[in-house]
């Protein structure tokens, strides 16, 4: 059971965050506007338009992020439910228990780093986050589950 969890962060597909052009934009935004970025064409802003230029802008893509963190939640969650469980049948108590916690979380977090291609990747799948932040924005609601499985599954082998 213990095993589960890392595996199951493997098989998670992660969408990155996609560059477009700027014509690809406007036809996302308005696809009979018929609106390109050729000389003499209507462009954003006013701007006029240069021959031979394209510029490339990087677009946030709210559903991808979206998804991603959702799936990373999710993966998060299942961790403390399963350790939890495992912990209270395992009977540890104490400093064990939370140090059982913390190796799982750091397990699964550099699973789910090794997954979308390891640091270098992060910034592509999750905007704004740094290798601090993505390790530690899920940690009490995870501790919060495995604290609620833990003692659950302790009193039920141990207590009755």
């Amino acid at each position: 059971a213990l095993c589960a969890v890392p595996y199951y962060a493997l098989f998670i597909h992660y969408t990155p965050i996609q560059l477009y052009t700027t014509e690809d934009l406007l036809n996302m935004i308005d696809p009979m506007a018929n609106l390109t970025s050729q000389p003499g064409g209507p462009q954003p802003g006013g701007a006029p338009a240069q021959p031979g230029q394209e510029e490339t802008m990087e677009v946030f893509d709210f559903h991808a992020q979206q998804n991603n963190m959702q799936k990373m939640e999710s993966i998060r969650s299942f961790m403390g439910i399963i350790t939890g469980c495992c912990a209270g049948i395992l009977g540890l108590t104490d400093w064990q228990g939370l140090i059982f916690f913390v190796a799982m979380y750091l397990l699964v977090s550099v699973c789910l780093l090794g997954k979308i291609g390891g640091m270098g990747k992060l910034e592509e799948y999750r905007k704004g986050v740094s290798a601090s932040g993505f390790v530690l924005e899920a940690l009490q609601n995870c501790f919060m589950s495995y604290m609620l499985f833990w003692t659950l599954f302790y009193g039920l082998v141990y207590l009755f």
